[in-house]
């Protein structure tokens, strides 16, 4: 038989998601690696080729009534000064993020605009320094929610037609925000062998994000360190180790993850890729496991993941943690040798 929770205790769940979803951790995927701009504003630009346009999903828990889902969006491209010494470069990106949760259809919807400035210190290495500026908004909504109001004393019974018998001051609010971001880039001429070592530093300014007007609720800092690396094993195999540890508040997440790449094709311009491997989300104990597969062909790439929860809430969710679809796709634009630079990212 299915358990039903009580209704007086509807009030106290919804009370606790919002106050956790408010006070908590900012949105995250399990492919952190493929959402450069989430994790890092030091990331923009970093990647090979001119433009990049990048689409992220996500879709949480399923089988619990509250279900969560994630998307964002992004679009970074490379800037060269034509005075400028060495391979230094701009880069300049867009990034949309919308999350919504809970019988509250709790929202956050981001437009955030980031730059970033890569500095040659030596061939193959760069160092990168980023800033992320956005607006927000963060959203919810009366309609789902339950209360002890609406229990009807006199028929013994809920009465979901009776007022909710709460005061709120607002359902919408809105806030700046601004992050930055540092990244040094190792690589080596083959392209292949690679690596990312960074730091991000998000909310500067704490934003306010209470619902009531004479709460004083803000943002936590969330500093987030990153390493992302590609291995040349020799012909066409390559080792992918990718990690970043998160904290904001009193949370913290660490996702470790590795996976082989296998070329199909390695002709310039023809690339053919097929890559299988799993990620490892931990915080205070294990919280899912996600296997992960990926599909490179020339300048596009679709990655496939699915999170099997294994924490105790694995109860409610039946393992089903939900999927994680990320597309991208890259510009490279052809220079004559001579007259323009060409990318010093690989």
């Amino acid at each position: 038989m299915d358990r039903v929770l009580p209704n007086t205790l509807v009030p106290f769940v919804v009370c606790l998601c919002l106050v956790w979803t408010v006070r908590g951790q900012d949105i995250h995927f399990s492919q952190f690696y493929n959402a450069p701009q989430v994790m890092n504003p030091a990331l923009t630009g970093i990647f090979y080729g001119d433009v990049r346009i990048m689409g992220h999903y996500k879709k949480q828990w399923a089988n619990v009534p509250a279900d969560f889902l994630t998307f964002s969006g992004n679009y970074d491209r490379k800037i060269y000064p034509k005075n400028a010494e060495g391979n230094d470069f701009f880069g300049f990106g867009v990034n949309f993020n919308y999350d919504n949760a809970g019988f509250s259809k709790l929202s956050l919807a981001q437009l955030q605009f980031g730059g970033s400035y890569s500095k040659e210190l030596a061939t193959n290495t760069f160092l990168t320094g980023g800033i992320q500026i956005g607006l927000a908004n963060r959203s919810y909504k009366q309609d789902d929610l339950t209360s002890d109001s609406q229990w009807d004393p006199a028929a013994g019974q809920f009465d979901p037609s009776l007022p909710l018998g709460e005061d709120f001051d607002n359902t919408s609010i809105f806030f700046a925000d601004f992050s930055l971001g540092a990244n040094l880039r190792l690589q080596k001429d083959d392209r292949r062998t690679k690596l990312d070592f960074g730091v991000g530093l998000y909310h500067l300014n704490k934003p306010r994000q209470e619902f009531f007007d004479a709460s004083d609720i803000k943002l936590d800092n969330r500093f987030s360190v990153h390493a992302l690396g590609a291995i040349k094993l020799g012909g066409a195999l390559d080792l992918i180790l990718n990690g970043t540890a998160q904290f904001q508040g009193k949370f913290r997440e660490y996702v470790p993850s590795a996976a082989l790449r296998i070329y199909l094709n390695q002709n310039r311009g023809k690339e053919l890729a097929f890559q299988v491997g799993g990620n490892w989300r931990l915080n205070n104990i294990t919280d899912a496991i996600a296997p992960a597969v990926e599909l490179h062909w020339r300048t596009l790439a679709v990655g496939v993941s699915y999170d099997i929860n294994v924490s105790d809430f694995e109860i409610a969710t039946d393992n089903r943690g939900g999927p994680e679809i990320w597309l991208s796709y890259r510009i490279v634009n052809v220079k004559p040798l001579g007259m323009f630079k060409t990318c010093p990212i690989f």
